[in-house]
This record gives structure tokens, sequence and C-alpha cells, in this order.
């Protein structure tokens, strides 16, 4: 009987427990997906408990969508373990095809073991050529390129090149190093252009998650690409997949479990001072008087915070003077990023015609 009562207590538990991807910038999903599972989940716990127990999950969701174990995302070639995150993108990679696409992988653009990016370029293309920069998610705190191997066979078959990069993460890294790891990397390729066959006019940054927050800030905020020494004006445009982090003191004061987990995430990585996380917000960096980059921005339809954000933001960027396209759609968190690599799919087709429609391609 006891043994009964121990494998009944343990099959509810395990049917408790949250099946669908729910977090924010670690992972995600819609939330009428994730509120039961947050309230089954809050039979176990409560308070700060029951916050750790969601965040631990998040960051275990993230790490199968984003790169496997956090060794494996800690720098590739930098004597760290090889994780399941590594295997996959070793596979993605051996399945390129070598006549249509020649990659280039672990380019340093400074001298830290996750300063580094991977190069898609097209074989049968002729140049210059677009540039997508695209950058990871993962909560700010995992995740790598090696991951996105995909989005850069399918854009490089597609004559696009695709560059995607690692940035260092938190704990470690602090707010501004996360973004001026982002913007060396740009200043990278751009300053490399002309040798990788890309037009150094059309260069396009895309991000998923907290990838789509880093590149959203590089092009609100001028200050990281002046470090070095450029300008809003050097992004031809933005491709943001995905984030509800546009306005970090907003996704802070969010009283929901889910907000609350990814608030623990905003503050391991850039703090809680008020001033701080406005210069690091993407909406609270638009501003009358200042010419942006387009913008085109997907969220998930039923994402409540994100298409709240996204909403304030295009808001704040058309009143400004800027051009701005949001795309509710209905997908899962993974699913937007998943199809941002599929040439079938309408996010890939809208992202073409985003980059082909300022200048023709070859």
């Amino acid at each position: 009987m006891k043994l009964l009562r121990f494998c009944l207590v343990g099959l509810f538990f395990s049917l408790s427990l949250p099946r669908a991807a729910v977090g924010q910038e670690a992972t995600g999903s819609s939330p009428s997906l994730a509120r039961p599972a947050f309230n089954q989940a809050s039979q176990f716990s409560s308070g700060s408990d029951r916050r750790l127990r969601l965040r631990q999950y998040f960051e275990r969701r993230a790490q199968a969508g984003n790169g496997g174990s956090r060794n494996a995302a800690e720098g590739e070639g930098a004597g760290s373990g090889a994780g399941s995150g590594a295997i996959w993108g070793a596979r993605a990679a051996a399945a390129i095809d070598s006549n249509l696409v020649k990659v280039q992988t672990n380019v340093a653009y400074g001298k830290e073991a996750r300063q580094v990016l991977d190069i898609y370029t097209p074989k049968q293309a002729k140049g210059p050529l677009p540039v997508i920069f695209f950058c990871h998610g993962g909560g700010w705190r995992i995740g790598n390129k090696s991951m996105h191997a995909e989005k850069g066979s399918s854009w490089a078959s597609n004559g696009v090149i695709f560059v995607s990069t690692n940035y260092r993460l938190a704990p470690e890294a602090t707010h501004p190093k996360q973004i001026q790891d982002v913007a060396s990397a740009f200043a990278w390729v751009k300053s490399h252009a002309t040798e990788l066959g890309a037009d150094p006019n059309r260069l396009y940054v895309m991000g998923h998650s907290a990838g789509a927050q880093l590149v959203d800030l590089l092009g609100t905020n001028e200050r990281f690409l002046a470090e070095k020494g450029l300008s809003l004006k050097d992004i031809k445009g933005v491709i943001s997949l995905d984030t509800a982090s546009l306005d970090l003191n907003q996704r802070l004061s969010d009283g929901s479990p889910e907000g609350k987990a990814v608030g623990e995430m905003i503050t391991t990585a850039f703090g809680s001072d008020p001033k701080i996380l406005a210069e690091a917000s993407p909406t609270s960096n638009i501003h009358s008087g200042q010419k942006y980059p387009d913008f085109l921005l997907f969220c998930g339809a039923k994402r409540v915070a994100c298409v709240a954000q996204h909403k304030v933001f295009s808001q704040a960027l058309e009143k400004a003077g800027g051009k701005v396209t949001v795309k509710a759609v209905p997908l899962s968190h993974s699913e937007i990023s998943k199809a941002a690599g599929q040439p079938n799919s309408d996010i890939f087709k809208e992202v073409m015609e985003f980059v082909h429609a300022s200048g023709n391609l070859q």
C-alpha cells in the first residue's frame, strides 16, 4: 500500500510539472499555456522558493533550446566541456551543403573566449551582399551561436551573408558588457564587409529573445555604436524575434510568476537601478529628432506582455518618425526562432522581403 501511494504521488507530481515552454527571455510560449503550469507548480512551493524553481525550470528549457549545458555555452574551442548544444550545432553544420555555403567558425572579434562569431557566406551569389547579424537568446546567461547553424545555412543559401555571434554571459558579464560585445562584433563585421563580399550599407541585425532585446537596444541607443566609431545609420534594419523586455523597468513591475522569474534574470544581467535599466531599455531610448533604422518585430500573439510592450515601442518609434512593423504570430517563443531559419515559413519570407526592400538581391 505504501508503495502504491508513493507511485501515485510520483505520478501526480510528474503530471503537474509544466510541459510547455513558458519562460520569457530564456524560453517561452503563450500566457494561455503558461498559467496552468504556474498554478500547478504553486502547489509545491511559494515565495522565493517558488521563484527559484521557476527560474531553474526556465534555464533548463533554455539550455535545451539555446545550446545545451552552460559549459558548452561558455565558449566553443575555449577548453570547456562539449555539451548537447555543441553536439547539436556540429550536426547542423555537418548538414550544410558545402557547394552552396562557406562556413567560418569561431572568428575572433575580441580577446575574450566568448568574443567569437560564425560566418555563413553564399558561394554562388554575386556580391556585394546584404548581411544578417544574429544574436542568440538564453536569458542573458546561457546560449551560443552554434545553435543557429540552420539559420546560417538557410540565409546563405538564399543569397544573404549570415553572421551568428557570441557575447559574454551573466552573471560574470553584466550590463553594459553584453551590449558592448554585440557592438564590437557588429563593428568587426562592418570593418570586414568588403573582404566578406558584403555591402557595408546593408547590414541588418536580428536577435531572438534576450538576443532580440540586445539588437533592439543596439538599434535605439547610439551610445554603444558610437564607442566603436559607428552610428545608428550603420544599421540598415532591425529584426526582433519575440522579446518582452523592450522596457526593463516595466518588466520588473510585472507581478505575475513569469514576470518575477524573468525579473530575477533581468536583475542578474542589468541590476536594479532604474536609470541603468532605462538606459538598457530599447523603448526608453526612443527620442524625437533621432533617426532610427527600420524595425521589423515579431511577437507571439498570445503572449500578453510581449504584445503590450511591442505596442508601446511601436507607438513611440512612429511618434519619433521611425518606420516599424509589428507582426503578432500564432507561434510559441521557440517556434518563432525556428521559423526564422526555415525558407518556407512566413517569418522567413517576411524577413527576406524586409531585406529585399532595401535593394535587389543577386
